[in-house]
C-alpha cells in the first residue's frame, strides 16, 4: 500500500473490522514498530464514514492515558484515509477469553481496573466510548496491560452532533 507514502512500511494485515483494516507497519523515520488503521477505497467515499474515521482519530489523539491507546499520526493520501498508532502485541481481550474463558479472578480485577480507569479518564474530558467489548480492549505483549481500543463510535460531549441515532445500528 505505496498510498500512505515512504515514512510507513506496510508489513502486513494484522486485524480488520467493518470500517477499516490495520496493518502492522514500520515507521522507517523513528525506527519502531507500529500499526496503521487504514480506511479502505471503497468506504472512503462515503462521507459519514470518512467524518466517523477522521474522529476516531482526533478524538483518541486527544487522550493520552497508559491505558489508551496512543496515536502518533494521521493523514490521506491519494483517497486513502489512515492514522497510525502504538503497535500492540498481546493480541485482544476477546481472543484471551475464547483461549481461556476462566481468568484468575486478580486478572479479573486488575483488567476491570485498568478498563475503568482509561474509561473514567475519557469521561472526565467528555469522550464517552460506546463501544466497549472484549474485541476493543487490546492487551500489552510484555506486561499484559489493557489497552483500550476503537474510539470509532465515541461521542464527545461537546461536539453537539451525533453519529448514532436511538434504533438505528451503524
Amino acid at each position: 500500500m505505496a498510498a500512505i507514502g515512504h515514512q510507513y512500511d506496510l508489513e502486513g494485515e494484522i486485524g480488520r473490522g467493518g470500517m477499516s483494516v490495520v496493518y502492522r507497519a514500520r515507521d522507517l523515520r523513528l525506527e519502531r514498530p507500529v500499526a496503521v488503521k487504514v480506511l479502505p477505497p471503497e468506504l472512503a467515499h462515503d462521507p459519514a464514514v470518512r467524518t466517523r474515521f477522521a474522529r476516531e482519530a482526533h478524538t483518541s489523539a486527544q487522550l493520552a492515558h497508559p491505558h489508551i491507546v496512543p496515536i502518533h499520526d494521521v493523514g490521506e493520501r491519494e483517497s486513502i484515509a489512515y492514522f497510525v498508532m502504538t503497535l500492540i502485541t498481546g493480541g485482544n481481550l476477546a481472543s484471551l477469553l475464547a483461549y481461556e474463558p476462566r481468568q484468575p479472578v486478580n486478572q479479573v480485577r486488575r483488567l476491570l481496573a485498568e478498563i475503568a480507569d482509561a474509561l473514567a479518564y475519557a469521561h472526565a474530558r467528555g469522550v464517552i466510548h460506546r463501544d466497549i467489548k472484549p474485541d476493543n480492549i487490546v492487551l500489552d505483549g510484555d506486561s499484559g496491560r489493557a489497552m483500550v481500543t476503537h474510539f470509532g463510535i465515541a461521542r464527545a460531549l461537546e461536539a453537539g452532533t451525533r453519529l448514532t441515532v436511538t434504533g438505528v445500528a451503524i
